[in-house]
């Protein structure tokens, strides 16, 4: 992977938090872990409850002040809110601590322009910087002394202040390059579309274990291709990965795996992918992958069940694989619905992953039927089509044709009418 920083930044998280939010600490943790995948070192955390936000600074001049003399003293170069800051916010808070400041939406924005690699995943999260830099470009000031860091990746700021204008016709000209590149990425999915073989989206929150999963049923089945890129790091992998593979009954499905979720998710960057994630809504199965040795898994769970919510995934049958339990301790996880099929196990460390498979085809086997059929030796075309796509269970020559049984899409039977004896319920 391509290296942007070479030297550890010194950075100082900082949250304003009033009540209503029960999940601050962990928000905040996660914000300080993900500087550190920025390339960051985080010194010191400030916080402050507040019970009415200031419209211009969110904290008092007084803990301002003591963030002022916290960098002073640590040496530190930049300063990181917990949340997303407004342009004047972020002018206002720049003036009083005499650095540069950014939020959790530019440092997000920030990580995902260093793990694009292909074309449209680099479209899409430029896309998103433009959106986004079109809305702080209120008094900001140029801080000559930062250099290359955090927050430096992408149009960049000299760029961005030219004018709105500027910017209106930038991101008029990435939609249109995007919406080229994404051709054919929508050309592959038309046709699995058409295809009638099941669809299964992996999702989950960021370092689950989705690309080691989709790994590990590609190395168990019959599947020809690549393995995806894996990381133990958040967002190692931004592009949605498809690939067909053959579960060990015979079934045939696409798997895909898509960006790995994180909360407070910026709007733009939902915005940007969303093509990428319309495919979860045109799955046939979910599988929400949890890290069963994390801490903060309740924020996790309901962070992803929210984006899925928000991008029209309900109706979708979902399992639930908490993944990494031999590293849990006996920590239960009672927020999981029970109405669920929720799986415990690990990708790396099971021997089998039986269970999942049995629960994938309980799943999908509402879509298929078994059928017992008949073809004469002059209709062998039709019987390699068969077995070179859908599960066969047995097969005999006889003196006037081939007898088989097989499981068939519901969708496939008018197809061969004629050579179906008896289906099975």
């Amino acid at each position: 992977m391509e290296k942007h920083i070479t030297d550890l930044q010194k950075v100082i998280t900082a949250a304003a938090w009033d009540d209503n939010n029960k999940y601050n600490k962990e928000s905040l943790k996660e914000l300080n872990d993900l500087v550190e995948v920025a390339g960051g070192e985080v010194v010191a955390t400030a916080t402050q409850t507040v019970h009415s936000f200031h419209p211009a600074t969110l904290m008092g001049k007084g803990k301002l002040e003591e963030i002022r003399l916290s960098a002073e003293t640590l040496g530190a170069e930049l300063v990181i809110f917990d949340g997303e800051l407004t342009g004047i916010q972020m002018r206002e808070i720049e003036k009083a601590l005499d650095l540069p400041v950014l939020d959790r939406t530019a440092l997000i924005l920030d990580i995902f322009a260093s793990r694009a690699r292909t074309d449209v995943g680099k479209l899409q999260v430029y896309l998103a910087q433009l959106e986004y830099g079109k809305t702080h470009l209120i008094g900001k000031k140029n801080y000559s002394r930062l250099g290359g860091g955090i927050g430096t990746r992408g149009p960049g700021e000299q760029k961005l202040e030219i004018d709105r204008r500027r910017i209106n016709d930038d991101i008029m000209r990435t939609k249109r390059k995007l919406k080229r590149a994404q051709k054919v990425r929508d050309t592959g999915r038309k046709q699995r579309e058409r295809s009638d073989i099941p669809s299964i989206a992996i999702v989950g929150y960021t370092n689950a274990g989705k690309s080691s999963l989709l790994n590990r049923l590609l190395k168990e089945s019959s599947a020809q291709g690549r393995e995806v890129y894996v990381e133990d790091m958040p967002f190692a992998s931004l592009d949605p990965d498809t690939r067909r593979i053959t579960l060990p009954g015979g079934l045939a499905v696409y798997v895909t795996d898509t960006v790995g979720f994180i909360s407070n998710l910026p709007t733009t960057l939902i915005e940007s992918f969303h093509t990428t994630l319309e495919e979860l809504k045109d799955s046939d199965l979910i599988i929400h992958m949890i890290d069963g040795s994390g801490d903060d898994e309740s924020l996790r769970y309901e962070t992803t069940q929210k984006l899925l919510s928000d991008l029209g995934v309900r109706d979708t049958p979902i399992i639930l694989f908490v993944n990494k339990a031999d590293k849990m301790e006996h920590k239960g996880l009672s927020f999981l619905p029970s109405e669920n099929c929720v799986l415990y196990g690990s990708v790396k460390e099971d021997s089998s992953l039986e269970p999942l498979y049995q629960a994938i085809e309980e799943q999908l086997k509402s879509r298929y039927v078994k059928v017992e059929m008949k073809f004469s030796y002059g209709q062998m075309h039709l019987v390699e089509e068969i077995k070179s796509r859908f599960p066969v269970d047995s097969f005999e020559y006889t003196g006037d044709g081939v007898e088989l049984k097989a499981t068939l899409p519901k969708v496939y039977l008018n197809r061969y009418d004629n050579q179906i004896r008896r289906r099975y319920v």
